[in-house]
């Protein structure tokens, strides 16, 4: 059966498949995450504390969770913006990743294979207190590299990556050997220094936190610092400098034929006179007043 979920979910464009046994996840795993928040360094996203013991078990998300199918797909879609205009992350010029990644797995047909949705499977795209990179990495998808993002071997870090938990006891594949080759450009690319080691992230430093999961003016001296860079200044939503300079995504992996359906000619002048976002946008996570005030930011410099 596994050969078959793979191929009907490859067919929708995922770019990487591989199954992990569903248990509780190592206590390192837990212990890191658990001395991120002790730091400090989720910033003001505080709902990172919560369900720890789900984020912990997939199993205690689904009844009877037996198996962890894991999948990636590829939002690597070019060059589409104007440099000129100060930057929105990659991933924003496509319609919101959490719609589009769930409605291709259900359009896969993967359904007549598990059971019923919600009981014998469900969906997790970055909307479930689950563990990815690790869940990733363990069903043999990738590499986690130096600035955190599992990377794809021949396709990179430009990832989505989505969950499928299922009752189903599936053969799982092998943890993938090797490292991403520490070449130090992710850490150097920071603006304000947010990454540390082994890819740990400080959100008070990091300008795609500070631009989109940030509520309210900047107030933090590290969080003013911060957005006050050059690079601070030019950011309308998100940063994927850590990602863009890394040499695992200097390749083609295109695998979003409608990547064009893309937000492109948004100018930082334009936020203020915006009618409401799109409902299919990713840049409705920071909302109107999020994309003023950092446009207002960037209009300053």
């Amino acid at each position: 059966m596994v050969d078959k979920i793979e191929g009907r979910l490859r067919r929708v464009g995922a770019c990487a498949f591989g199954v992990a046994t569903a248990d509780e996840v190592p206590p390192e795993v837990k212990e890191r995450y658990e001395r991120w928040l002790a730091t400090g360094q989720e910033a003001g996203m505080g709902y990172m504390h919560n369900h720890m013991d789900l984020r912990c078990d997939p199993r205690k998300l689904l009844d009877g969770c037996r198996s962890v199918i894991c999948v990636a797909f590829s939002y690597a879609v070019g060059p589409v913006r104007d440099s000129r205009l100060p930057v929105i992350s990659e991933y924003a010029l496509l319609p919101d990743y959490h719609d589009w990644v769930k409605r291709r797995v259900r359009e896969s047909g993967v359904g007549e294979l598990l059971g019923a949705e919600n009981q014998g499977w469900r969906i997790c795209v970055d909307s479930a207190p689950v563990a990815e990179r690790y869940w990733a990495w363990r069903a043999g998808l990738g590499i986690i590299g130096d600035n955190g993002m599992l990377i794809v071997p021949g396709v990179g870090s430009k990832v989505i990556l989505a969950e499928i938990l299922t009752t189903a006891e599936l053969p799982a594949g092998n943890p993938m050997e090797g490292d991403c080759g520490h070449c130090g450009r992710c850490r150097k690319a920071c603006p304000a220094g947010a990454l540390g080691e082994e890819g740990i992230i400080d959100c008070n430093h990091c300008l795609s936190y500070l631009s989109i999961e940030h509520k309210g003016e900047w107030e933090d001296e590290r969080h003013m610092s911060a957005m006050q860079t050059e690079a601070g200044r030019n950011t309308l939503f998100g940063c994927d400098r850590c990602v863009s300079v890394c040499p695992h995504n200097h390749t083609d992996a295109r695998s979003m034929e409608s990547a064009l359906e893309a937000i492109t000619g948004l100018r930082a002048e334009d936020i203020e006179s915006m009618a409401p976002l799109p409902k299919n946008s990713c840049l409705r996570r920071a909302g109107r007043k999020g994309l003023l005030r950092n446009a207002l930011n960037h209009l300053s410099s």
